[in-house]
């Protein structure tokens, strides 16, 4: 398990993300924990994709994912999202 830096997100997305290190393999399953959201707003995780080695992680296991702002129908927002992406091996 692995618990990444604390990041804000502005504007909704999606944006893509990279995460590496902690000890993550090629098989880990990911949440991202709010810390702060306007009410009615969650986070979307969509498209991972597992890397063994890449430009910007040379050697290392790295995962690259999308992240939205929606509402609760999981319709896009523009809403800013506060809080940190964790991994857990499974």
């Amino acid at each position: 398990m692995a618990t990444f830096p604390t990041i804000t997100q502005s504007g909704g997305g999606p944006k893509f993300w990279y995460n590496w290190g902690g000890g993550i393999t090629n098989h880990e399953v990911f949440a991202f924990t709010l810390q702060v959201a306007d009410a009615n707003v969650g986070a979307l995780i969509s498209d991972v994709s597992v890397f063994l080695n890449t430009d910007y992680v040379g050697g290392q296991t790295s995962y690259g994912m999308n992240l939205a702002a929606v509402d609760q129908n999981l319709n896009p927002s523009t809403a800013t999202l506060t809080g940190n992406f964790e991994s857990n091996g499974v």
